[in-house]
């Protein structure tokens, strides 16, 4: 076991901890679905050991506190409250993609209804704010805990408008790459950002320190998301835990359809054609899949996932980011995107 993986069962622990303490157990049933969708519960209430998910962005705050010079103990309200975060976006997520599967488990929204699962996530977001109130209860300074619900405010404000912008695309097909990076930049990166910088901040680190980590989760972020782009098209549900193709299905314009749009433009509309109609049968789907394929979408994806990964270190690397830091770090981004090799 790497000391990446040794830290991160511990930060897992510790998260789960205060989630568990801030979720609560109140037994109505927006607070039962709470723990449901986080792996803790089935759907009548009973105790289950479900996955509750990577956790990575958690494990990324707490990694860049103690990487930056702080204590990772102290940063635990701030890593829960992330993963609040993270879990109420998917709550909405899933309603607005019609997802019927996530972890390979039903969504809340299919037994609970849309209202019920859209006030679950909305009692999921106040929690997570909530959380953050407990950095004082560890002794960080009121100004630095202020500091840092700021950095989660401003990275939730992104994610909403990310996914404002994803939702949107559904309806064009002149979608550029830079508009796509736009949007992965809310939508995904952003609940990469805040998070290093929120442990680079706890840890009291300088301002060119705190933007060097920002922008290194933008760019783990950004990554993450090219990689989730292509396994939404052509992963393995068994590991997803997701119905494959679903992005096909609601025409969402993302990396991998994008670049394969732009590179078609001047050629073969067939992959045009095909996408600027609704499938009519999953072999449509495979046959979008094979085009973006050919037309070098999932290799241009890859490509350029690999080089935000390489551009996270790099950030780092030119403040001046210790060896062994940039080496952990290095191993946290491989883990997030390298899933493409």
């Amino acid at each position: 076991m790497s000391d990446l993986d040794s830290r991160a069962g511990r930060y897992r622990v510790l998260v789960t901890e205060e989630m568990r303490q801030v979720v609560g157990d109140r037994p109505e049933g927006m607070f039962a679905w709470m723990r449901y969708h986080l792996g803790w519960e089935d759907a009548e209430g009973n105790a289950v050991d479900a996955s509750p998910g990577k956790m990575i962005r958690p494990v990324g705050l707490l990694l860049a506190t103690e990487l930056a010079g702080g204590n990772a103990d102290r940063a635990v309200p701030a890593g829960a409250a992330v993963e609040l975060v993270h879990n109420f976006s998917l709550l909405h997520d899933d309603v607005e993609d019609r997802s019927d599967r996530r972890r390979d488990r039903p969504t809340v929204w299919t037994f609970a209804g849309e209202a019920q699962a859209i006030n679950t996530g909305d009692g999921m977001f106040t929690i997570a704010r909530a959380a953050m109130y407990g950095l004082t209860d560890k002794d960080v300074p009121a100004d630095v805990a202020l500091r840092a619900m700021q950095e989660l405010d401003d990275a939730c404000l992104r994610l909403v408008e990310g996914q404002y912008h994803d939702i949107s695309f559904e309806e064009r097909r002149d979608v550029s790459v830079a508009e796509y990076l736009t949007m992965a930049g809310g939508k995904t990166a952003a609940m990469f950002s805040a998070p290093l910088a929120i442990g680079a901040i706890l840890a009291g680190a300088d301002e060119p320190v705190v933007q060097a980590f920002r922008a290194a989760g933008r760019h783990i972020g950004l990554g993450f998301q090219m990689v989730d782009d292509i396994l939404g098209i052509w992963g393995d549900p068994a590991v997803t835990g997701k119905p494959v193709q679903d992005d096909l299905r609601s025409r969402k314009m993302t990396y991998p359809v994008v670049t394969a749009l732009e590179a078609t433009n001047s050629g073969d509309s067939g992959l045009q054609a095909l996408y600027e109609t609704a499938p009519r049968a999953d072999e449509d789907l495979g046959e979008i899949a094979q085009l973006i394929e050919a037309a070098g979408g999932r290799r241009a994806t890859e490509q350029r996932a690999l080089e935000e990964r390489d551009r996270a270190i790099a950030v780092l690397e030119d403040v001046g980011v210790g060896s062994k830091q940039l080496e952990h770090l290095s191993e946290y981004a491989s883990q997030a995107i390298g899933r493409v090799t």
